[in-house]
This record gives C-alpha cells, sequence and structure tokens, in this order.
C-alpha cells in the first residue's frame, strides 16, 4: 500500500509540473513572438529578463506541494534549486521542441508544442524524484526523445524525392513530356503543375528552345475556325507545318514562333523567340516526344515544393 501511495503522489507531482509546463511553454512562446514582432528588439529582452524570475517563481510555488515526493524542496535553498533546475532542462526541452516544429511543420501549428514543452517539463522534474528507477525511467525517455526528434529534424532536412516533389506540387505526370535534345542542346526542366509543363533547350551562341504541355482547352486564348490565336494589338500568322504541326508567327515588339503540335489530348508547343528561329530543332523536339525521365525532370527538384 505505501509504494502504491508514494507512486501515486509521484504521478500526480508529474502531472502537475506537467500542466504548468504546458502552460509556460505557450506563454512564453507567444510573449516572445510579440515582443520580437510588435513590439521589437527592446520588448524582448524585457520578455527574457522578467520571464524566467516569474517563471521559477511560479514552479517554487508548486514545488512547496512536492515537499512529500521530493526532500530537496523541504529547504527554501533546496526548493529554489529545484525550481531553477526544472526550469532550465524544462525550457531547454522546449526549445528544442520549438525548434523541430519549426523545420517539420511547415504549416505553423504550433498547438503540438504546447503539450511537448509540458512533458520536458515532466521529465525535468523526474529526474529529480529520489529512487533510482524514477530517474533511469525519466532519463531513457529524455534519451528516447532526443534521439526521435534528431532523426525526424535529419529526415526533414534531405531533399525530396522526385516522387515526393510530384505528389506535394499536384503535377500530372501525363503531362511530364519532352523531345530528344537536338545535336548540341542541354534538356533543363523548368516547371510542372496540375495544369502544364515546361522545359528549356540550350545550347551555347542559339536562341533558347522553350516547350510547353498542356491540356488541349487550357490556353483560353481566341481562336479562329483554324485554331489560329486571334490578334490583340500585335500581328499573328498561322500556317500547317506539316506532321500535324501548327506553325504560328507573332509580329510586333516582342517576336516569336511557336511551333505546335495537339496529339493525345495535350498540346505541345515549342516557342523560339527573335530571329533567325531554329526551327529545324524545333520540329526535332515535336517529332520525339516521350514520357520524361527522372535524370530530365531533376531540375524540378529546385523549385520550392509545397507544404
Amino acid at each position: 500500500m505505501v509504494g502504491k501511495k508514494e507512486a501515486g503522489r509521484t504521478a500526480a507531482h508529474l502531472a502537475a509540473v506537467g500542466l504548468v509546463g504546458c502552460a509556460l511553454t505557450a506563454v512564453q512562446f507567444q510573449a516572445v513572438l510579440t515582443a520580437l514582432f510588435v513590439h521589437g528588439t527592446t520588448a524582448l529582452v524585457v520578455v527574457l529578463a522578467v520571464g524566467p524570475p516569474l517563471a521559477v517563481a511560479l514552479l517554487a510555488g508548486l514545488g512547496v506541494s512536492a515537499r512529500p515526493v521530493v526532500p530537496l524542496t523541504r529547504r527554501a535553498r533546496g526548493l529554489w534549486g529545484w525550481a531553477t533546475s526544472v526550469y532550465a532542462l524544462g525550457t531547454l526541452g522546449a526549445l528544442a521542441a520549438t525548434m523541430l516544429n519549426r523545420q517539420v511543420n511547415s504549416s505553423g501549428n504550433v498547438f503540438l508544442l504546447y503539450p511537448a514543452g509540458g512533458i520536458c517539463y515532466a521529465l525535468a522534474a523526474a529526474l529529480l524524484v529520489p529512487g533510482t528507477r524514477t530517474r533511469l525511467t525519466a532519463a531513457a525517455l529524455a534519451v528516447a526523445l532526443a534521439a526521435g526528434g534528431s532523426y525526424v529534424s535529419w529526415q526533414a532536412a534531405q531533399p525530396p524525392t522526385l516522387d515526393e516533389w510530384i505528389g506535394a506540387n499536384g503535377v500530372d505526370r501525363a503531362l511530364l513530356r519532352v523531345g530528344e535534345p537536338p545535336a548540341g542542346y542541354t534538356l533543363d526542366a523548368r516547371g510542372a503543375s496540375a495544369e502544364g509543363f515546361g522545359a528549356g533547350y540550350l545550347r551555347p551562341g542559339a536562341l533558347e528552345l522553350h516547350l510547353t504541355v498542356e491540356r488541349i482547352g487550357r490556353d483560353t486564348r481566341r481562336v479562329d475556325a483554324r485554331g489560329c490565336p486571334v490578334p490583340v494589338g500585335e500581328v499573328v500568322h498561322c500556317a500547317d507545318d506539316g506532321g500535324g504541326r501548327q506553325l504560328v508567327t507573332y509580329e510586333g515588339d516582342y517576336e516569336r514562333r511557336e511551333l505546335r503540335l495537339r496529339r493525345s489530348g495535350l498540346v505541345h508547343t515549342v516557342t523560339v523567340q527573335g530571329r533567325p528561329a531554329d526551327l529545324s530543332a524545333a520540329r526535332h523536339i515535336l517529332s520525339t516526344l516521350r514520357p520524361a525521365t527522372d535524370t530530365e525532370l531533376a531540375g524540378l527538384l529546385k523549385l520550392p515544393m509545397r507544404g
């Protein structure tokens, strides 16, 4: 009976410290954010100077009720030492949890941070409870949490795989099509989404060729009966280029030519700016269209990934 009674007191003591730690984590987190982003650096210094003493005093008040469980708190010196130690260790753990939350939780949700801080304070208090078993258990839990947090942090720091990037950005894989680079050109994936895909073909001393792939009907510009864009402030000429391709020439301040190929519900467009235009290279791209390989899509990983 005595053992169960002591265990119950210890559990109640650690639960009380955990609840206070949860509240302290919430108050301190919000106070620091408000001071830093609303009132400036001076207010932050004031919060950091006043906050810890008040928190230690609050824990010292809680420590008075812990005397039956923690003999250290029966004397004033030990009470303040206990409160300071719990605050220091608990705050260190809560700070680590905050940094981990910021790295892993891109949505900025902090509601799980507060109970995590409470757990850190409870573990800190458990390390000061008499009894080898309790202290070893608390130390093992602290080590396990630290190791788990380190692993999660390491995982979050790893660059995404191509499949992860495509999934996070809602990309339709059916749009990820490219043509073989013409002689001397290199392929560079520029962007992809649920609506379209874009890639550039580069060659030293030559104008860039830009390939876009979209679903037919995605382009909402007005067209005539031949599918030729209706000009708005510029002269547009359309011609049959053979092989199912359409050549669209734009004249004006922004001269460019587009070779378009409609196939399997998709419209593939190679754009060449200025003159002279390397239409033979553009035709080569459209005549060799195929699904892009992971290596060719590696450039997408340089772009932001939605959370």
